[in-house]
């Protein structure tokens, strides 16, 4: 049985060459693909993701700049990235946040330019695409800090525990699942998994990374999605064709998807 789905984080255009942008939509339409979230990590990456929203009728964008590209963000870059949010297609800020996991960019950096882009988003009132490694502490202090957008946003590939998890949900977050709930050393993000609101879950692929069981190991593309749904809907002893629903009705409400998809 074939479960429609909606991939909310992919990087269509960061592909390796031999899976192009055509190809690997096309094949996730045959899968049940009904929409697809492209992510921009910097200003080139987001122009590419705009330009992919404009060429396929089913993928929407996203702009920002990656915690890993921090050092980066400058006023001239905020403009830059504040003019694109306004292209057709654009759904949110982001992929933004912190990584604490290298040494750089430098701590300060990364806070720099999350907080910018925060600012952004609210301004904008778009959702914030939020990446997190190591520092769920610093990054909820952050955004306690700060006036956020209607729809906060999404922690993408969530890997946190319960109490992290609590935290965002409370203020008012998704959590979006990738194909590390499927590895077999993830019992512990499948347990937080089965306690997420139905309705405040999304899945993803993160694609060209994090292929799921039993595609591990190769470049990870939409159309492997349904694997991690799978593994979601045994997590949480849902029926699958309503966990599908759900998500997808999630993923529309927090990214404002127009009616038609």
């Amino acid at each position: 049985m074939i479960l429609p789905f909606i991939d909310s984080h992919a990087h269509l255009n960061l592909m390796p060459e031999t899976h192009s942008p055509g190809d690997v939509y096309d094949r996730a339409r045959e899968a049940g693909l009904e929409a697809l979230i492209n992510v921009g990590t910097d200003l080139e990456r987001s122009r590419e993701s705009v330009r992919l929203s404009a060429q396929f009728p089913h993928v929407f964008a996203t702009v920002g700049l990656h915690p890993s590209d921090a050092d980066l963000w400058t006023p001239e870059l905020q403009k830059e990235i504040e003019l694109l949010s306004h292209a057709p297609g654009v759904v949110a800020i982001g992929e933004t946040g912190l990584d604490f996991s290298y040494p750089e960019p430098s701590q300060e950096d990364q806070i720099h330019s999350f907080r910018g882009q925060i600012a952004l988003a609210t301004s904008r009132d778009l959702p914030l695409v939020i990446h997190c490694r190591d520092a769920f502490e610093s990054l909820f202090s952050i955004l306690e800090s700060m006036s956020l957008p209607s729809r906060p946003g999404v922690l993408h590939c969530f890997t946190g525990d319960q109490k992290a998890a609590d935290r965002a949900l409370e203020m008012g977050f998704y959590l979006s699942f990738s194909g590390i709930l499927t590895f077999r050393n993830a019992e512990s993000l499948r347990e937080v998994a089965k306690h997420v609101p139905h309705d405040r879950i999304l899945v993803e692929t993160d694609c060209p990374y994090l292929a799921p069981v039993p595609y591990r190991g190769k470049t990870n593309e939409p159309s492997y999605l349904p694997e991690t749904l799978s593994v979601l809907s045994l997590t949480r002893a849902a029926d699958p064709a309503r966990l599908a629903m759900e998500i997808r009705n999630n993923t529309r409400t927090l990214f404002a998807l127009p009616d038609s998809v």
